[in-house]
């Protein structure tokens, strides 16, 4: 079983029915399509609704990264957290290796530079936050 599988298993057992995954029809000319750290991730699934957001098949994804500032910025915009924060994939690397990062679309700033190298290391980084905020809203109700 692949990481990515793995991964989406373990969110499986943690949310049950919150997660749904569809398996992938995409062939190689297709996965090409999609920057190349996200093509494993691809391979597998087509597109996965989780509680903490949502990845776009690479056809909704590709519409999106037409738009500005992603497709000026070199930008896939594979994801959305349901809130605020567009999940982000660089086409081409940064010099470190880091391709993914999110972006508050209406905080005002700027796209600012990818910092998880994996998917999975930006998955977990944004279910943290998720966790975090839903404990945070769970204390303010008592």
């Amino acid at each position: 079983m692949s990481r990515i599988s793995e991964y989406m298993k373990e969110m499986l057992e943690i949310y049950g029915d919150k997660v749904e995954l569809t398996k992938s029809i995409y062939d190689e000319k297709t996965l090409s399509l999609a920057p190349k750290a996200l093509r494993e991730f691809y391979a597998e699934y087509s597109k996965v609704d989780l509680p903490f957001g949502y990845i776009y098949s690479i056809e909704n994804s590709l519409k999106d990264s037409k738009a500005e500032p992603f497709k000026s910025e070199g930008f896939f915009s594979f994801g959305f957290d349901g809130y605020f924060s567009y999940w982000l994939c660089l086409f081409t690397p940064e010099d470190d290796g880091l391709s993914f990062t999110y972006w508050d679309h209406e905080g005002g700033e700027d796209i600012g530079r990818a910092v998880y190298k994996d998917i999975i290391e930006f998955l977990e980084a944004v279910r943290s936050e998720y966790e975090e905020s839903k404990d945070q809203w769970d204390a303010e109700d008592y």
